[in-house]
């Protein structure tokens, strides 16, 4: 199956790692945040759906979600899932469904609004991306820019 911009993505594969893995990180395309999920809870905690900034490695992240959720100890497993579409396609594939019903979202009201807090702000950094891109902010260019006298009033 193609997505929005025909990339295709193994669904099955990706179902299995939402379903099995403790803890994931999702990576997109078109900017560098990341939305951690921590499918684990305990008494202190329920699960965990956030935008977070990309850690150097996995070990970093492993000591950064210890520190954040000590009572809960390491992971049983833990995995990195590339999502080369936007945000809107995670949605309309019924990825994010599966993610939300992976941390019971429907159930619990706190991990409902994580949930939804989460999808608005990668949406949110979707649109600020395509704006960059369409300004042209951190793009290289071959030729320089031209210099443009500014206008007088």
């Amino acid at each position: 199956m193609y997505g929005d911009n025909g990339v295709l993505v193994d669904f099955e594969e990706m179902r299995k790692v939402i379903a099995s893995s403790d803890v994931f990180v999702l990576g997109f395309a078109h900017f560098p945040e990341r939305v951690l999920v921590d499918a684990r809870c305990d008494q202190k905690e329920a699960p965990l759906v956030q935008v977070v900034e990309p850690a150097g490695s996995a070990p970093e992240r492993l000591i950064w979600l210890h520190r954040r959720r000590p009572s809960l100890g390491r992971p049983q497993s833990f995995s990195f899932l590339g999502w080369p579409h936007s945000p809107d396609f995670l949605v309309e594939s019924g990825v994010w469904g599966r993610i939300c019903d992976r941390v019971d979202a429907d159930t619990q009201d706190d991990v409902r609004a994580q949930c939804d807090l989460a999808l608005r702000q990668i949406q949110n950094l979707q649109i600020s991306a395509a704006r960059a891109l369409l300004k042209g902010d951190d793009c290289g260019t071959l030729w320089p820019r031209p210099e443009v006298p500014e206008a007088r009033a």
